[in-house]
């Protein structure tokens, strides 16, 4: 039985509107009968019963007044003033006049003065023209007037809803086929909202397809630059290119050199797709200070190389986080400031606190970053020079580990710079602890 029901209900819009209205009219309709049947019905009842019963008493006081030995006559006079209503008159319990009994009773009344009794019936005017019948018929044809109107205006609505959905659903197509430059047509209504909704999507996603594939591009070049020296100098070596020790040792060195950059290029990219799944921490109070000073230890050697003073914080800053996180998120954003800082320059670590967050500071004074780069820079292989060339070391990928890590410990980095004045690197830490479920840290990371 269920299963027939639902093949009888509707398919398009426009008839689930329309049957949807057509329902809640009927529902009106009914309620507007019995509410005419029980309320006005009774209270016009009510005013023609009241209206009979003065009558009635009028005729009993003039029958009365005029002595009952008169009371036909009496009686037959007052029936030329009351229209078709039926007149009984009795005296001292005779009749004395009557007329025909009304079939369809509308109302009655009955009043009594001494011995004169007088009853009133009042029929029921079925052949008028505001009868029920014609109010019924009435209502009836204006619900069918209303029902049509209502189909067309649905017909309308539901056209210019299957062009929404459809065009939707061309575009969930369209992106299901591996095509994200689609965009559905917007207005202001709801299905506006639901298509600028898919058109930002769309638009996101379109841009994370061209910023993977432009990523996988790089990622291509990168492992290629080293490969192609491996395999030369290993060419070198073997067919006798390189026939002094020197130049063996040199071929050597740039084979070992290369393979060293391949290493770390690879070790980074297994960093961020481990990253990217999101592993647990462990949070656990830490001195942001102590572990800048930690840094600027390690790398005091490489700054001394290049002729940069290495300056660390003082004091101290408490915040939660994971030590072994924030150790490698301090040693990229130092080694870069030194990359980027002229011999004779000078980088400044920094401690702040403010919002609640703590912040360790990685200030330089090297070539700074353009303004029109700096929304980009924590991009995956990301170059603010063009070109595929990388001047000097590095993986290119640090800056995306480090914004990685830091949404990963629950803070963030900013980054300030002003190009030929430096840049300052600022990680911010929470000072409370981050969620439960990212407490523990896993047992083993990337190798």
């Amino acid at each position: 039985m269920i299963p027939a029901i639902q093949r009888l209900r509707p398919r398009s819009i426009q008839a689930r509107v329309a049957l949807a209205i057509a329902v809640a009219l009927v529902v009106v309709f009914v309620v507007v009968q019995v509410v005419f049947v029980s309320f006005v019905e009774s209270r016009a009842r009510a005013e023609v019963e009241n209206a009979l019963h003065l009558q009635a008493d009028s005729i009993a006081r003039e029958v009365e007044r005029n002595g009952l030995e008169n009371a036909a006559a009496t009686a037959r006079a007052a029936q030329r003033f009351i229209g078709d209503a039926r007149l009984v008159v009795t005296v001292q319990g005779v009749d004395v006049h009557w007329n025909l009994p009304v079939s369809q009773l509308e109302a009655s009344a009955t009043a009594t003065r001494g011995p004169v009794e007088v009853l009133l019936e009042r029929p029921d005017p079925d052949d008028g023209l505001f009868s029920d019948w014609v109010f019924v018929g009435l209502v009836a044809a204006g619900v069918v007037g209303t029902g049509a109107l209502i189909w067309m205006l649905a017909g309308g609505v539901g056209a210019r809803l299957r062009r929404s959905v459809s065009a939707l659903a061309d575009g969930a197509e369209a992106v299901a086929q591996g095509r994200f430059d689609v965009r559905a047509p917007e207005s202001d209504d709801e299905l506006g909202r639901l298509s600028q909704a898919f058109n930002r999507m769309t638009a996101r996603l379109e841009s994370a397809d061209v910023r993977q594939r432009e990523f996988l591009a790089d990622v291509a070049h990168e492992l290629r630059t080293p490969v192609t020296a491996i395999e030369g100098f290993a060419q070198a070596l073997e067919d006798g290119t390189a026939r002094s020790p020197e130049d063996r040792a040199e071929s050597a060195a740039f084979i070992r050199a290369e393979a060293a950059r391949l290493r770390e290029l690879v070790r980074d990219l297994q960093h961020l797709t481990w990253l990217d799944l999101d592993p647990p921490v462990r949070t656990e109070p830490v001195d942001l200070a102590g572990a800048g000073r930690e840094a600027v230890a390690r790398l005091e050697v490489d700054a001394q190389v290049k002729g940069v003073a290495l300056l660390g914080p003082e004091g101290s800053l408490a915040a939660i986080s994971d030590p072994a996180h924030v150790e490698t998120i301090l040693t990229n954003l130092i080694s870069n400031a030194i990359a980027a800082t002229e011999a004779g320059g000078t980088i400044r670590l920094t401690t702040r606190r403010e919002h609640g967050e703590g912040g360790i500071a990685v200030s330089d004074t090297g070539r700074g970053i353009p303004p029109e780069h700096l929304p980009f820079i924590f991009d995956r292989l990301y170059r603010v020079q063009p070109g595929r060339d990388r001047p000097s070391g590095g993986s290119g990928l640090g800056l995306s580990i480090v914004r990685r890590l830091a949404a990963l410990l629950g803070g963030r980095v900013s980054v300030e710079s002003e190009v030929g004045a430096g840049s300052t690197f600022t990680l911010w830490l929470p000072v409370a602890p981050v969620a439960a479920a990212r407490r523990e840290r896993v047992e083993s990371g990337p190798a």
